[in-house]
């Protein structure tokens, strides 16, 4: 039960950002007088962001309960399962895992350094990781069964051509292949209780374990899908090469500078996000989106269109899950570099992430019950195999905000 239904948050979000804009419009008026209460005004903007902030926040909370997938097959054989998965959570006994590991454990023993989660608990992971991390509700997500992903992709298009019916066929250009591999690479985690906890038939084991786990290796996994550098984790898209578009190859990232370190260069701001907007080939537009921090994201709300002076960020409306900035989504994620004054940073993404960053999991996280190592602790040592690497150099684009 949520204390806000959507109507009501929206018509909340709306009101809070009028509140906002005939503020920030007060105060660019004292400014232009000269005369201004700046703590006073500063105040109520940070009280208003974070009414903003909240707002957002709730209708996020909203979506994902929505489109939640259902984490259980109420099937007795998978039923019989989960239940010898968790006696084992619950007591370490493993004879009951041997009896059922063919099917729902499917391929689980002693051999992989402990036994595959059962399908249920397994959604329940991987449903609480999307909703945690940012990267992998943008990007394309792909489950392989081998140590890598192999796969080949066009690096241009092939050349094509008018012809009348009787004149002869030139040779066309075909398109350039590149080979692209993203291994997947090992990540864990070592969550811990008491037996005396896991002996209370009132704890729900599964719920305790999902959620122990997947918060811990998603807010891992999304700081490695923008800044990991591709050793033993998967290389993020601000590890890449950025330069200009005049100097653009593939396996860089073109990017768009303000001119200033740690801001916009004067009043240019409007038109410095123009030039990374139409940076972006047509083609990648439908599904493109902007990625920031939430601090960041405070600096364009107050940004206008400096030809019909309208704001540049409008907050979530009409059935949008998203603020939109230039009509596109604005996603917050606090991985990305916030804007430090005179310091220089990448800190915008804008492009088309599912067809830019690819995402690999490999099929099955592994537990492994461990009561000796942290006594009187019991730790699960947990394992999974994630990978993931830009896909598509065009398909994204970066604001770098340095001289």
């Amino acid at each position: 039960m949520h204390d806000y239904d959507i109507q009501t948050t929206f018509n909340d979000l709306a009101h809070t950002f009028e509140e906002f804009k005939k503020l920030n419009e007060e105060r660019l008026s004292h400014l232009e007088n000269k005369h201004m209460d700046t703590y006073d005004f500063q105040s109520k903007m940070e009280r208003l962001q974070e009414a903003m902030d909240q707002a957002e926040l709730r209708l996020k909370k909203m979506e994902a309960h929505n489109f939640r997938p259902p984490v259980e097959i109420t099937t007795d054989s998978i039923c019989q399962h989960t239940h010898a998965f968790l006696d084992y959570v619950r007591k370490g006994t493993e004879t009951s895992l041997h009896n059922y590991e063919t099917k729902s454990l499917s391929v689980g023993s002693d051999r992989d350094g402990g036994y595959l989660v059962p399908s249920g608990l397994h959604d329940r992971l991987y449903a609480t990781l999307t909703e945690t991390s940012v990267m992998r509700c943008l990007a394309h997500v792909r489950e392989i069964s081998t140590s890598a992903l192999e796969m080949l992709i066009d690096k241009d298009s092939a050349d094509v051509g008018w012809i009348a019916e009787t004149a002869e066929r030139e040779e066309t250009r075909t398109p350039e292949l590149a080979k692209i591999r993203i291994p997947v690479h090992e990540m864990y985690a070592r969550p811990r209780a008491t037996q005396k906890l896991l002996d209370d038939a009132h704890l729900n084991v599964e719920e305790w374990l999902s959620q122990k786990i997947a918060q811990k290796m998603a807010t891992l996994e999304n700081a490695a899908f923008l800044r990991g550098d591709g050793d033993n984790k998967p290389k993020g898209i601000l590890d890449y090469e950025t330069t200009s578009k005049e100097h653009w190859s593939w396996g860089r990232l073109e990017e768009i500078k303000t001119g200033v370190d740690g801001a916009f260069h004067g009043g240019h701001a409007a038109e410095t996000l123009l030039m990374l907007f139409y940076a972006l080939k047509p083609a990648y537009l439908p599904g493109a989106s902007w990625l920031m921090s939430r601090h960041t994201q405070g600096l364009l709300r107050t940004l206008k269109d400096p030809d019909n002076h309208q704001y540049l960020w409008q907050p979530p409306l009409a059935g949008m899950s998203n603020p939109t900035l230039l009509g596109y989504p604005v996603i917050i994620c606090d991985d990305m570099p916030s804007l430090v004054p005179n310091t220089a940073s990448k800190s915008i993404l804008f492009g088309n992430f599912k067809e830019g960053y690819q995402i690999v999991d490999r099929t099955g996280i592994h537990v492994l019950r461990d009561p000796y190592s942290s006594k009187p602790y019991v730790e699960f040592y947990t394992t999974r195999r994630v990978g993931g690497d830009v896909l598509n150099f065009e398909a994204l684009k970066v604001l770098n905000f340095a001289a």
